[in-house]
């Protein structure tokens, strides 16, 4: 069984580092797993994403998380149902946030064979239409993102340019060229279609790390009664050239000091045991390192999640721009697994939502 190989990996790699690694005894962690998982429904895995063998996490926090069941009641009693797709559409999202003033990466169009549309409101829903865009954008730097992908799915970023007179796209990393006719063929399977920005030059702090990606804070906060809390945030980086930072496409995560904005260290999500002073790729330092505009990147979390009507808890990405930060996107219904990353029992947050 996967999570017993898991345990046995865990408890070698504490092991080999017992001389700088505070942990449990293991038959105490064996007992609180079991407790956890026969009691409260919350597995080994998650024991060992949220590194419970620290000595440090008091064994009532650990009671006081949720399990699959709870969560999604958890955010659907705070997140109305009728109110949640709201933000999961990038150009409703988009529209919301920039009527409302907070800081986005620059709006060129919205892609869709039937609706499109450019920021100006001319058309944007076909080959000729998007040739006709690129023409006036060589030299630039655009990204396509799906309106309803998740994850870094269909995700694309091009340099555009004509070598021959006639606009091509360039692939940031590799420098390959793509048609525009053969890009499109394939986007055009997606009815849905894409948003089109502006690709953002991020700050020189997180391009020191990783800058091939555009490295986004995933900010935890809830709020209630008019006030507004910060229960956590991480850095996403992205892995070997990539151009996502996503967890779930093999980026690290790197936990964030709330009080200061020091990144504390880098880990796998796969292995989150093994933590990392600096980048695995790049060699980029991460621990220590000041984030800039903080308080800035706060604000601006808490600016978008307000900007949404019956949206009390949010998992909401920001990206840091040489200029400050910009609003990426809000997740009404983040991975769960953010929970484990930045120790936030989720029951002790319902209790102060409740007003307890």
């Amino acid at each position: 069984m996967q999570v017993i190989k898991d345990i046995q990996r865990a408890w070698t790699l504490l092991g080999e580092r017992k001389a700088d690694t505070a942990y449990l005894p293991y038959w105490r962690q064996l007992v609180e797993m079991a407790a956890l998982w026969g009691v409260r429904g919350i597995g080994p895995g998650y024991y060992l994403q949220a590194r419970w063998w620290r000595p440090s996490v008091p064994f009532a926090d650990k009671w006081a998380h949720t399990n699959r069941k709870e969560y999604n009641a958890f955010i659907d009693r705070w997140n109305a149902r009728p109110y949640q797709k709201a933000s999961q559409h990038k150009v409703v999202e988009k529209a919301v946030l920039q009527l409302l003033g907070v800081p986005t990466p620059e709006f060129i169009g919205f892609l869709h064979p039937d609706s499109g549309a450019r920021a100006d409101g001319s058309p944007l829903r076909g080959l000729d239409d998007l040739t006709r865009l690129c023409r006036e954008m060589v030299g630039q730097k655009i990204c396509f993102k799906l309106v309803e992908g998740y994850g870094g799915a269909g995700f694309s970023a091009f340099r555009i340019e004509a070598p021959n007179g006639e606009p091509v796209f360039v692939h940031p990393i590799s420098g390959a060229a793509t048609s525009i006719a053969d890009w499109h063929a394939k986007a055009a399977r997606d009815r849905d279609g894409y948003i089109v920005e502006h690709y953002l030059q991020q700050h020189e702090v997180l391009s020191n790390i990783h800058p091939n990606s555009v490295n986004t804070l995933r900010i935890w906060l809830y709020q209630a009664r008019g006030e507004v809390k910060i229960a956590g945030a991480f850095l996403r980086v992205g892995r070997k050239g990539s151009l996502v930072d996503n967890t779930s496409s093999g980026g690290v995560f790197c936990p964030v000091d709330l009080a200061t904005g020091v990144l504390r260290y880098a880990a796998n999500a796969k292995n989150p045991l093994e933590t990392m002073d600096s980048h695995p790729d790049t060699g980029g330092r991460i621990a220590g390192v000041q984030l800039p505009f903080w308080r800035e990147c706060q604000d601006v979390a808490a600016r978008a999640m307000q900007a949404f009507p019956h949206v009390n808890v949010a998992g909401v990405d920001v990206a840091i721009a040489v200029d400050g930060p910009k609003m990426i996107e809000l997740n009404v219904r983040p991975d769960q697994i953010g929970c484990a990353r930045i120790d936030l029992p989720l029951k002790q947050v319902d209790q102060w939502m409740r007003g307890g």
